[in-house]
């Protein structure tokens, strides 16, 4: 039987993060991970030359953000640059910036109104911004404004943010990753793609000798006297002070510990958490460059928020597709061979949609894109399509596109409690503590735990 000071399961950025923080102040690690590569949405796959990213992704504070923060802070050389970008959004076939190209689109006091949101949002300190966890952003801005276009143009924002509506996303988790956005300027891709991060990240576990297992799902938790005191893990078992999960709360509570170690109103709290919204993405690699000019580019439809997704789950595809696009290959040369192009695109749609409504939006999804790139379809080298129920397999979470929601209710101060009630189980990633946009979201969960239960 091995010992070691503390057992990571999963190895998305949240336990990979806490392992790493916990090496580098001289803990003894272990990592378990059920599948063959690290990584989790921050994974990568290499295929023809071209670097493929598992998620569509910008990093929203770049290298100001906690991804490299951690890195920094554990003294891991990691040499990653970021090409910056300033994204763009689009309706209705035209470009513009937010907020200033409202102006002219909306009425005057419309614009006035969204111009001292995003300066109240800004000007909050982050402990203000917790007034705000449990109200939507939908009722926030109402206080600002009614105009639909523009809760349909900042909707699409905080779907780019935590892949949730309006009328569910908590207005302080918004506020909080705008303000964090605004005050980096920092937003941009890695170089040499998000795999960069990830390998990083894995040097880091090497530099401090923690012992990885890749391979290799934990079969149970083994608790004792109401404590977490190990895993059972491919016929053995291993023993450890700290048992971290980055395996999703549902599934650690119900599938790897047990209910039956809770008490049952933990385990009612733990059932009733809503995940965010799932994603449908295609990665196009095209035999040439098309459009060199588009790095960035995000897509909304002018028709009401709740009305749009309630066509979604009845099976309609909406003429105008909210939609993120994401061209690898114009911020770093690296991820596709010469004269070449990758090109990611994703749209959310609602959590429990029926499997055969999502390749008709796929199609409406890449239509929507041939319309910035002419010739799409014909350049194509290979085409990978990610449907809700392929993510599920994958990543888990039924295919969430974050994990845990960040609506009103869940996050903040809200957030379901990385410490469990189980003594020496504490869960990590996008799943408990931490705020933010995505994988930062998941950084920042690590360090809170390794903060707040190990320094």
């Amino acid at each position: 039987m091995k010992r070691y000071d503390a057992i990571v399961i999963g190895a998305g950025v949240g336990g990979l993060g806490a392992a790493l923080l916990m090496a580098s102040a001289g803990k003894r690690v272990a990592l378990f991970e059920k599948r063959a590569w690290p990584g989790g949405r921050i994974g990568s796959s290499k295929r023809d030359g071209f670097t493929v990213d598992f998620g569509v992704h910008l990093i929203s504070r770049g290298e100001k953000g906690p991804l490299i923060q951690l890195l920094d802070r554990c003294g891991v050389d990691h040499g990653i640059e970021f090409t910056k970008v300033r994204p763009i959004q689009s309706t209705g076939g035209e470009n513009f910036k937010f907020p200033q190209d409202l102006k002219g689109r909306v009425p005057d006091k419309d614009f006035d109104a969204v111009i001292k949101m995003v300066t109240d949002v800004k000007g909050m300190s982050d402990e203000e911004t917790h007034e705000f966890d449990s109200q939507t952003l939908e009722e926030f801005l109402d206080g600002y404004t009614t105009d639909p276009f523009v809760h349909a143009c900042v909707s699409q924002i905080g779907f780019i943010y935590c892949c949730i509506p309006e009328y569910r996303l908590s207005a302080g988790e918004f506020a909080r990753c705008l303000k964090w956005e605004a005050e980096a300027h920092a937003s941009g891709y890695p170089s040499g793609g998000c795999i960069a991060i990830l390998n990083a990240y894995m040097n880091g576990l090497e530099q401090y000798g923690v012992d990885t297992y890749f391979g290799t799902p934990v079969d149970k938790v083994v608790v004792e006297g109401g404590k977490a005191v190990g895993v059972l893990a491919g016929r053995e078992e291993y023993r450890a002070d700290m048992i971290v999960s980055n395996a999703g709360i549902q599934e650690t509570v119900s599938d790897l510990v047990g209910a039956e170690h809770f008490d049952a109103a933990y385990v009612d709290y733990v059932k009733s958490l809503e995940i965010s919204f799932v994603s449908i993405i295609a990665r196009f690699a095209l035999d040439t460059v098309i459009s060199p000019e588009i790095k960035m580019l995000s897509g909304f439809s002018s028709v009401p928020v709740k009305e749009y997704n309630d066509k979604l789950m009845a099976g309609e595809v909406p003429e105008e597709l909210n939609s993120f696009i994401v061209v690898p290959s114009s911020f770093d040369s690296s991820v596709a061979p010469e004269g070449k192009q990758l090109v990611m695109m994703t749209t959310a749609v609602p959590a429990g949609i029926k499997d055969e409504y999502c390749p008709a939006i796929l199609e409406a999804l890449i239509d929507l894109a041939e319309t910035h790139f002419p010739g799409l379809r014909e350049h194509a080298l290979f085409v990978e399509k990610v449907f809700p129920s392929d993510a599920a397999r994958i990543m888990g979470e039924d295919g969430a596109g974050i994990g845990i929601a960040q609506q009103a209710g869940q996050a903040g101060k809200d957030r379901p409690a990385i410490k469990t009630p189980v003594e020496g189980l504490y869960i990590v990633g996008a799943e408990a503590g931490g705020a933010g946009v995505g994988t930062e979201l998941a950084a920042n969960s690590a360090i809170e735990f390794f903060d707040t239960y190990v320094a």
